[in-house]
């Protein structure tokens, strides 16, 4: 294996299952912010920022054990909102769910009646004080993106929304620009689709203009997107990916180009995995039954008109495997895939909530474009958890954290974060007239 483990953290109390990556300190080091938040109602209730190496440089919440576990994304980013070269942290802080769904069960997703509005706070990246805050409209609080609505040049304003069924585009300036009730998905995808200069927003089964009006849209038929993705080729055309019940890619003016039906295709990653075409897409493809030992996850790769180029079934068990594009070979090289979550999860109840329980197996992997396992990784603690750990799951994320020009794997969970670099020797092209004496 051509890896090298860079560090294991120790994440002590503040370890979790969000992490967002970059520049806090204003050291030009990229740093980690950890997010924690309830599990049932995700309200996030601990920011801790570190460096690299784990040294804390700052903390907004209470740090706890039991807080570092997700179900699903939180509405927190790293980014220079504010366009002063420096990085802030924006995050939702919820509204009160003061009455909820009959029935709601563990996950608190959204509420007959709330109290209150939910709000943004911008805290300064390298201190953690409250910069500024604004109202949003009080369901608003999953996740969230920028994206430049208004022209400014810059993707400044923000599109929020609740868990599925509400989305609103925000300016700069706190103001509400739009409203649109839909089936929203997991996390929109923005482009300027329209060359307008503005972003539009696509969601799976519509495309929403910068001012919240509807290009086009197609029955859902009660779903949702689990992975949305834009791609513009070189010769300005678009290509809209989605996964839900398989693979569907979309021209820009909504016109369905080609869908592979799949049991559940919960990761669409487009990228330039091969060299014989201008882009491809990976699809992860889940297992029919959560929970069920004997389900796979299958990796396919096609090109952008469609093609199965290959398919790589899975460890059993592996129905919550993810992925995401790496990197890992250098910039000129072509793009990797890094899967996670190949091992056996299980689903069980503790009380009233259920928690997913991870037992790891092959450990995590590396497919090149070709569908060969180059590498696999395996999740390092400072500590090794207690036996009784309520869940010991993990994440993956890729960035050139170590400044190598190659993305760097980190896999991060409440009990412990790694870091792996790609040990293999950087190819540099041939120096040649070299000499001692060097002039102009």
């Amino acid at each position: 294996m051509a890896t090298h483990l860079v560090s294991a953290l120790d994440v002590r109390d503040f370890g979790a299952e969000t992490v967002r990556i970059g520049e806090l300190n204003g050291d030009g080091a990229p740093d980690l912010l950890f997010v924690q938040n309830d599990y049932g109602t995700r309200a996030i209730t601990c920011l801790t920022a570190t460096t690299l190496g784990g040294e804390v440089l700052w903390q907004r919440g209470t740090p706890s054990l039991e807080h570092g576990f997700i179900y699903g994304d939180l509405p927190v980013q790293l980014f220079d909102w504010d366009g002063d070269g420096a990085n802030e942290v924006l995050y939702v802080q919820q509204a009160r769910y003061a009455e909820l769904y009959p029935g709601a069960g563990y996950a608190v997703e959204r509420a007959l009646r709330y109290e209150g509005e939910a709000v943004m706070i911008v805290l300064d990246a390298a201190t953690g004080v409250e910069k500024r805050r604004f109202p949003l409209p009080a369901p608003a609080d999953d996740c969230f993106l920028f994206a430049d609505l208004t022209g400014s040049g810059r993707r400044r304003d923000l599109v929020v929304k609740d868990r599925y069924w509400n989305m609103w585009g925000v300016a700069h300036s706190g103001q509400v620009l739009w409203h649109w009730e839909g089936s929203v998905g997991h996390f929109p995808a923005i482009g300027d689709v329209d060359g307008d200069g503005r972003d539009e927003v696509f969601v799976g089964f519509a495309l929403i203009d910068h001012d919240g009006r509807v290009l086009w849209r197609h029955d859902d038929g009660g779903h949702h997107q689990d992975a949305a993705a834009m791609v513009r080729l070189a010769d300005g055309g678009w290509r809209l990916l989605f996964g839900n019940g398989g693979a569907h890619c979309l021209g820009g003016d909504g016109t369905t180009l080609w869908h592979h039906p799949l049991n559940e295709a919960q990761h669409v990653v487009p990228g330039r995995f091969r060299r014989d075409s201008e882009q491809q897409v990976m699809v992860i493809d889940r297992g029919r039954q959560r929970g069920d030992p004997s389900c796979p996850a299958t990796l396919y790769l096609y090109d952008l008109d469609g093609r199965e180029l290959w398919r790589r079934e899975q460890p059993a068990g592996s129905w919550a495997a993810a992925g995401v594009r790496i990197g890992w070979f250098g910039p000129s090289a072509p793009d990797a895939l890094l899967m996670y979550s190949r091992g056996l999860v299980t689903c069980e109840w503790h009380g009233d909530e259920m928690l997913y329980r991870y037992i790891p197996g092959e450990g995590e992997a590396i497919f090149d474009g070709d569908g060969n396992l180059v590498e696999t990784l395996t999740m390092q603690y400072p500590a090794a958890p207690a036996a009784d750990a309520p869940h010991c799951g993990y994440y993956g994320l890729a960035a050139d954290v170590w400044g190598d020009s190659r993305e760097e794997v980190l896999l991060f969970g409440a009990r412990g974060m790694c870091i792996y670099a790609n040990a293999a020797p950087f190819s540099l092209p041939t120096q040649y007239n070299e000499t001692l004496y060097p002039g102009v």
